[in-house]
């Protein structure tokens, strides 16, 4: 029951606003009582809040275990772009309010929520850009360019499977990351043939 309201609010949040969704409408809606949303949720921000932060934070958790355990950057990286993917994968319509909170006006009380989030992330690929630096596969002086194109052909990729119907098909992000390695490899990594 919890999963199906969580659910139904998310598609009306991505849709209208978190701010423009009252309770009553997400209600009405999943076709229950506002009771039963209290008891699972307590609170309509309760309710983001499980949309969001535990969800969120359970993905950071899961790309810093990658980038730590992972001795390859490389393979560091395709593994933080899978979970990422993943992430949208087993819950679009959560997807969906993400991107609507991200490019549309803030929600007073969840703003810091997303913030928290893009500060590891960012910090997460900003790290295996270091990595991969060091380890002599991308140039030093293209290492955040690199980060950056990342971040975008993976938000890009995302945006199409959510509003597109484009698959995030097996095999993406080994494709993304080779791909963008041949515009920033050193030229000592790029004749190697790695």
């Amino acid at each position: 029951m919890s999963r199906h309201i969580a659910s139904t609010a998310a598609r009306l949040f991505a849709e209208r606003g978190y701010d423009a969704t009252s309770v009553r409408e997400i209600v009405e809606a999943a076709g229950v009582t506002k009771p039963t949303l209290y008891y699972y949720f307590r609170s309509k921000e309760g309710l983001a809040q499980a949309l969001l932060t535990d969800p969120l934070n359970a993905l950071a958790e899961t790309m810093r275990q990658i980038e730590r355990e992972t001795a390859n950057p490389v393979v560091a990286l395709e593994r933080i772009l899978e979970a990422q993917l993943e992430f949208f994968r087993e819950d679009p319509d959560r997807g969906r309010f993400i991107f609507a909170m991200i490019f549309g006006p803030l929600a007073t009380g969840l703003a810091h929520m997303l913030a928290r989030f893009k500060c590891e992330s960012n910090d997460c690929m900003s790290g295996i850009g270091k990595r991969l630096t060091e380890a002599g596969i991308v140039e030093p002086s293209k290492r955040d360019a690199f980060v950056l194109s990342c971040r975008g052909i993976l938000m890009a990729s995302t945006l199409a499977y959510l509003y597109h119907d484009q698959e995030l098909e097996p095999g993406l992000p080994n494709r993304l990351v080779e791909n963008l390695l041949r515009g920033f490899a050193t030229r000592e990594w790029a004749e190697s043939g790695s």
